[in-house]
């Protein structure tokens, strides 16, 4: 389902069950049992299926002693594969995707 307005990852198990990253931090997640892994952003989603271990990550920045100043640049979601990493970065400011493909040998 697409979500409007939503910046973020989304898991959905193999029992229907979906959690996302407004209701729980990835590290606290199980990994176990994942069929879909879903990155949305601002109405558009790429979805991942059919992975073994799937990977999200945020990239951010804030400025020294300037509280509340903490801000995310960028989004990803992705894979490990045998000796490949996958990642699917969506950009904050300009919403642009790349995928990047990294030999881990």
């Amino acid at each position: 389902m697409v979500r409007r307005g939503f910046r973020g990852w989304e898991v959905e198990y193999g029992d229907g069950s979906t959690i996302n990253e407004d209701q729980a931090d990835w590290k606290n997640i199980s990994k176990n049992n994942i069929v879909r892994l879903t990155l949305h952003f601002d109405g558009r989603q790429w979805d991942l299926y059919g992975k073994q271990n799937y990977i999200q990550k945020k990239n951010g920045s804030a400025i020294p002693g300037v509280r509340d100043s903490f801000r995310i640049e960028s989004r990803s979601i992705g894979y490990y594969d045998t000796n490949t990493k996958v990642m699917y970065t969506v950009n904050e400011n300009t919403g642009k995707m790349k995928m990047e493909v990294k030999n881990l040998n």
